[in-house]
């Protein structure tokens, strides 16, 4: 039982990467921004993420479920942390620039 919810929380935690990125590509929005959906669905699949590599810790599974959790959890952690909007604006300024 515990197999299958190690494997359920990392292929969440990818699926939700996923959806952020096809959601930022296809541009769908809510109230008119991307930016809540691209974000907001990063910010639940790093949530579900973490947890499938904290149960990754306490039970054995295949390596493509570990390969796909690992990618979930820190692809996420990722775009949580570059496109938090302050560093986001700062970044994006000194690339894009003026």
């Amino acid at each position: 039982m515990l197999k299958t919810s190690v494997k359920t929380w990392n292929w969440l935690g990818f699926t939700f990467l996923l959806l952020s990125i096809s959601s930022a590509l296809l541009n769908i929005s809510v109230f008119g921004s991307t930016y809540i959906v691209f974000y907001g669905l990063s910010v639940i699949g790093f949530i579900i993420g973490f947890t499938g590599w904290l149960l990754l810790k306490s039970q054995p599974v295949d390596s493509i479920t570990r390969i796909a959790g690992n990618i979930g959890c820190f692809g996420n952690l990722a775009i949580v942390i570059l496109f938090f909007l302050p560093f986001y604006f700062l970044w994006g300024t000194y690339i894009f620039g003026p």
